[in-house]
């Protein structure tokens, strides 16, 4: 037990007392991954030992001063993506990928780190920096090979779906909340408070009657929250006679509208913009008949009002968590797995009417 009445150990004191370099003592408190996980170990016990604490406002002005250096190479990351090709060709899809991306590869090169895009999918990437197809057992041999042991793993087409490979080796997370399995660390839009984001922009618009219109595949790639704030606001502060939602086994116009005729709600909500093309199609006046609202609402889609989840803070997230991961020296499928939710921002377009006495846009679109 070290003496209450003496003056804490500093820094070199402990370094001596190890044999060890001031630097290295100060890397393995910091955790930094080119101190092995041994020497680490035998730091924490001898400064918890001999009663070291950290100074707060010093170490706090440390990492000022490391913000303000250009960051020092610190090791390489995989993108891994399950997307084909032509789906990634694709306007959505592929302004999606593009969002995540970016995140991905702002926040990595910020803290010193490389990012290198892989495929697993028939067809490949066509962004730069593609190191091809590859099956998901010669992936891990190639990563190993290349010393990267931290993976970003984009969403895979099909919701649910079981992504096979040898995590045991590395530190990953996931983007979002498509991969079924396994049940990794993720970064996460908030899709149960986009929808209650959607909702209260379209109560404060006067929509008393709004109607929700999902695509099943949708519903469950965000694990059924947005549905389920939609069903427990009706429940809790929708109108007496609330809409029936629909849920599409396949988009088809002649579906929506039907729906819409039957029901007549004041306001449509829903993730595909291709619901109020059908819907102006069909003669409706958006937004003087009924109004219309995207959970899924990006830079491409200007025209609506919707909700953007963030996507490219969802990527920078990712990499967050994932950097924590390799600092600690975490590998595997986590048996605790944290889910990290960012925030949503609501976007004004055309497709609702203004609130009372309010004019512009409440967020900027992302660049």
């Amino acid at each position: 037990m070290p003496d209450p009445s003496s003056p804490p150990p500093t820094l070199q004191q402990i370094a001596d007392h190890l044999g060890v370099s001031k630097t290295a003592m100060s890397l393995a408190l910091r955790d930094q991954p080119r101190i092995s996980a041994g020497l680490k170990k035998r730091v924490r016990q001898a400064a918890s030992a001999l009663g070291y604490t950290p100074n707060a406002l010093v170490a706090a002005h440390m990492a000022h001063l490391r913000r303000r250096r250009a960051p020092r190479y610190q090791a390489t990351l995989a993108l891994v993506l399950s997307w084909s090709r032509a789906q990634i060709r694709q306007s959505v899809a592929g302004e999606l990928y593009r969002l995540y991306r970016r995140g991905v590869f702002e926040r990595a090169a910020q803290l010193g780190y490389v990012v290198e895009e892989f495929s697993l999918a028939a067809g490949g990437l066509d962004s730069p920096g593609d190191a091809g197809v590859l099956e998901a057992g010669r992936l891990a041999v190639v990563l190993k090979s290349r010393g990267i042991h931290g993976v970003v793993a984009a969403p895979v087409p099909v919701p649910g779906g079981r992504l096979d490979f040898a995590w045991a080796d590395f530190a990953a997370v996931a983007l979002g909340y498509s991969i079924g399995a396994p049940d990794l660390h993720r970064a996460c839009q908030d899709a149960f408070s986009g929808m209650g984001c959607a909702l209260a922009e379209v109560a404060a618009r006067g929509y008393r009657r709004p109607g929700l219109v999902l695509a099943k595949e949708d519903d469950a790639r965000v694990n059924h929250l947005a549905l389920a704030r939609f069903l427990a606001w009706q429940r809790t502060e929708g109108a007496a006679e609330p809409v029936p939602e629909l849920l599409l086994e396949e988009q088809r116009a002649d579906l929506v509208v039907r729906w819409f005729r039957r029901h007549r709600p004041d306001a449509v909500i829903s993730s595909s913009a291709q619901v109020c093309a059908w819907l102006r199609e069909a003669g409706v006046r958006v937004p003087r008949d009924a109004g219309f609202a995207s959970t899924f609402w990006l830079p491409v889609l200007k025209g609506l009002s919707g909700v953007y989840e963030n996507y490219d803070l969802i990527g920078a997230s990712a990499v967050d968590m994932l950097v924590g991961q390799l600092h600690r020296n975490e590998r595997g499928v986590p048996a605790e797995p944290k889910h990290t939710l960012l925030p949503v921002r609501w976007m004004d377009g055309g497709t609702l009417r203004a609130r009372p006495g309010r004019r512009g846009a409440a967020g900027e679109p992302p660049a």
